[in-house]
């Protein structure tokens, strides 16, 4: 194993010591590089004619923050918090260097130096609030102090990245640098140490309390908004920063601390991490670890139709090359306003400038499909009849539309130029660099992947399934679609199964299979000519207004008159059920082979389903609400779906031997490539 020094680059020449954290690829403050902090400040401190430390990071960033898989773990070496006390306290000025990223606990570092200069291409932030958790190094009690209420709970209550040379960031910098930041930094330094303006330590700054009415205020409007969001986290963020105005720094550091420790204990905490964590696994492909990411500049997209449209523009807006080829010329006279006008909208949103959006356009191409496949990195089919196209050798080949894939496909979740998720196809014939090309698409996207091996289907479609086939199984035992969805509203689900059969529409879900003796309740709904939210009226009232879906007092007699209204099931249990039988068709794709992991699962449940992230995904949840309870709700259902209710054997498995589906998930070995 390297030794700690060997995380930390060490060099002093001229008076200054220049630590620089090696850890690649993003610098995280694992064991190893904060016990090699330590050991570089002592070596620093020892340097006879020291007169100022810089710290900055190696490669591309300065530091993306904590090392996610010791969280909640007994800590070892240097905690982040006492590393910073150790630079604050330092003899003589300590100035961090940032480029690339500063995040979470990597933030806190700079933070806790007595300068800090940033390139104005860096981005500074605190994601912890995304991961359920606060900074806990002291990051809430000295960003207050250093920039105020308002633009500290900004930064903590958001979870993104900012601009070095705007606000609230510019407020954290002494300087915003452009060129070599090496050399910046050197001439600032200099400067520092010419005029002799010693130390100036976070946790004694007062300027963020400058005016108390308007903090308090502040905190006090936060603290309601919060109070109206089902998440722990937000409230915690806002009652640190209110103590930090409030309490003597070391107190509000207690505060921190104590408040860390509930949310890292917490469901929430739970969920929010492992969807971080499972993103990340879904996102390798089952790939080798060694496997070469090939580049990709040029993307063909063969196809005159809606799907070919949506990835085109997804593409651009990605800033890649794009040929877009079609057997009909004709598709262009529709498909290039179109995306036009998708531009144009996100100049009207903000998203983009006006200059942003023409550069994006300025990369497009359009012709014939063989012309367009020609000189591309890679070629997407995007609708039927462009499987003729030739394509040059070595250039991959994905298959977008829909039905079965002979070597690599790629199933967009829709919408597509809005969802994140991608299901990565691997048929039976895809090979490693297919699998990698995928992979460099997706990213190239911000999208995110998840492998599956099909026959066309896809596991947003089976999910989907499973949830509309048990809240369907409900309403035949009597239950109330307005009860069941309020059940799962208030539970979180913005988009309960009812609410979310709407925006489907009907039509397609009406389709569905049911066993004897069980209805399919879109069936007799478009028969009653309730379509979904687009014919005005599905389970619900839309002619109102089709953006809020209104219980409808027609629906209830509709349904008594098929089957037998009941006593109203408790929600706890409707949940069991609906998200039991989610899980249960979980299992049944893992023991298929379709995906690789539950957290791959878990994955497209939360973004094709829009599942509270906060509460996780059907795999994961099974292990919160416990296996056998699932087990005993779909066993105790009384139904004649008998098949469908049935559990899968690997519940009475793992509950057997005290695991859950997260158990499972560590990364496998590729199955086929």
């Amino acid at each position: 194993m390297p030794e700690a020094r060997d995380a930390v680059d060490y060099r002093f020449g001229d008076g200054i010591a220049w630590l620089a954290v090696a850890n690649p690829p993003v610098n995280t403050l694992s064991r190893r590089v904060r016990e090699g902090l330590g050991a570089a400040l002592d070596r620093a401190e020892a340097e006879p004619g020291l007169k100022a430390v810089v710290l900055m990071g190696a490669g591309a960033t300065f530091s993306a923050g904590a090392d996610l898989a010791e969280l909640g773990k007994p800590s070892a070496g240097p905690a982040v918090v006492d590393l910073c006390a150790r630079l604050e306290g330092f003899p003589v000025p300590v100035v961090a260097a940032i480029h690339g990223t500063a995040l979470g606990s990597g933030l806190e570092l700079a933070l806790a130096a007595h300068y800090r200069i940033a390139l104005s291409s860096a981005r500074l932030g605190f994601p912890e609030v995304r991961l359920g958790l606060i900074p806990a190094a002291g990051g809430t009690q000295r960003l207050a102090r250093m920039i105020g209420a308002k633009g500290a709970l900004d930064m903590l209550l958001g979870g993104g990245m900012f601009a070095a040379s705007r606000a609230p960031v510019r407020g954290l910098l002494d300087a915003v640098a452009e060129g070599d930041l090496r050399t910046a930094t050197e001439g600032f330094v200099r400067q520092l140490l010419e005029t002799g303006q010693g130390l100036r330590r976070g946790s004694e700054m007062r300027q963020g309390f400058a005016e108390p009415a308007a903090y308090q205020k502040e905190v006090a409007r936060r603290r309601e908004a919060a109070a109206r969001q089902p998440e722990i986290a937000p409230r915690e963020l806002v009652a640190a920063v209110e103590a930090a105005m409030l309490l003597p720094f070391e107190a509000g550091l207690a505060f921190e601390a104590d408040v860390q420790e509930t949310c890292l204990a917490s469901d929430q905490s739970r969920a929010l991490r492992a969807a971080f964590v499972s993103e990340g696994m879904a996102g390798r492909l089952g790939l080798p670890g060694g496997a070469a990411r090939p580049a990709l500049h040029r993307l063909a997209v063969l196809g005159g139709g809606g799907l070919a449209a949506q990835l085109v523009f997804t593409a651009l807006n990605a800033g890649l090359e794009l040929r877009w080829g079609a057997s009909d010329p004709e598709a262009f006279l529709t498909g290039v306003p179109l995306l036009r006008d998708a531009f144009a909208e996100a100049v009207k949103r903000g998203a983009l400038t006006e200059e942003q959006a023409q550069d994006r356009m300025a990369g497009l191409k359009v012709g014939d499909s063989a012309s367009m496949a020609a000189d591309a990195d890679m070629v997407v089919l995007a609708a039927q009849g462009q499987g003729g196209v030739p394509v040059p050798q070595g250039t991959v080949r994905a298959v977008a539309c829909a039905g079965e894939v002979e070597a690599l496909g790629l199933r967009f979740a829709q919408p597509g130029s809005a969802s994140r998720l991608v299901e990565v196809v691997a048929g039976p014939g895809v090979s490693v660099s297919e699998l990698a090309a995928a992979q460099a698409l997706v990213r190239a996207l911000g999208k995110i992947a998840v492998r599956v091996t099909s026959r066309g289907e896809t596991m947003a479609a089976r999910l989907v399934a499973a949830c509309q086939r048990a809240a369907d199984a409900l309403v035949d035992a009597g239950q109330n679609p307005y009860d069941i969805d309020r059940a799962f509203r208030d539970w979180g689900w913005t988009r309960p199964p009812f609410e979310a059969r709407d925006r489907i529409g009907l039509r397609e879900l009406a389709a569905q299979p049911r066993a004897d003796g069980a209805r399919n309740w879109s069936g007799l709904l478009l028969g009653a000519g309730r379509g979904g939210r687009t014919a005005g009226r599905g389970v619900y009232d839309w002619t109102a207004d089709p953006s809020v879906p209104r219980e409808d007092a027609a629906l209830k007699p509709l349904l008594d008159a098929e089957r037998p209204s009941a006593a109203a099931m408790p929600p706890d249990l409707i949940r069991k059920r609906v998200l039991g039988a989610m899980a249960n068709e979980g299992a049944r794709m893992l023991a298929s082979g379709m995906a690789l992991r539950p957290s791959d699962i878990d994955v497209v449940a939360l973004h094709a389903l829009e599942m509270p992230r906060w509460r996780g995904g059907p795999m994961h949840l099974a292990g919160v609400m416990k296996l056998l309870a699932l087990r005993r709700a779909m066993e105790g259902f009384d139904h004649p779906d008998r098949a469908f209710w049935a559990p899968e054997p690997i519940f009475a498995e793992l509950a057997k031997n005290g695991r859950s589906f997260d158990d499972l998930n560590a990364d496998p070995v590729s199955r086929s490539a």
